[in-house]
């Protein structure tokens, strides 16, 4: 089998114009899979003050619920990994796998995302509690949305 380095280019070039994390092509003689390589770290530390504003620039807005992590602490943020549907069962219908407050482990299912009527599941990327949950069930998500927070094991 020879590789159609054009059809590869041709989907890469529709995976860089587009936010999308993931992009599949098939037809009958082949797949094509392309993957946006993640150069966003996975957790980002919250911070409990705001950096100054510049002067003449007005001051960010602050979230509308901020999760609060005490100097032990440390939150680590649950990124959509690709274009979809979120739900926070298996499926459209089904009852969350996870809510505030629960336990869960490294590689552990909390959620599923939609895309093209498959579902691709969301893993905890480590040991640790829920913090907060920052999708609705059935909310469209785009590539790098945050999820959940999750607050890691020490």
């Amino acid at each position: 089998m020879t590789i159609d380095r054009d059809a590869v280019r041709r989907v890469i070039d529709l995976l860089a114009a587009s936010q999308a994390g993931e992009i599949e092509v098939e037809d009958p003689e082949r797949l094509i899979r392309v993957k946006r390589r993640d150069t966003a770290p996975v957790a980002a530390p919250v911070s409990a003050e705001a950096a100054p504003a510049a002067d003449g620039e007005a001051p960010a807005p602050e979230p509308a619920e901020p999760v609060a992590a005490g100097p032990q602490e440390s939150l680590q943020y649950v990124k959509a990994g690709l274009v979809g549907l979120f739900h926070h069962g298996r499926g459209p219908d089904d009852q969350p796998i996870v809510a505030e407050g629960d336990s869960v482990s490294k590689g552990q299912v909390i959620g599923t995302i939609e895309a093209l009527r498959k579902l691709t599941d969301v893993v905890a990327p480590c040991d640790g509690e829920i913090a907060q949950v920052l999708v609705d069930d059935g909310e469209p998500v785009q590539y790098g949305d945050e999820l959940f927070a999750i607050r890691e094991e020490a």
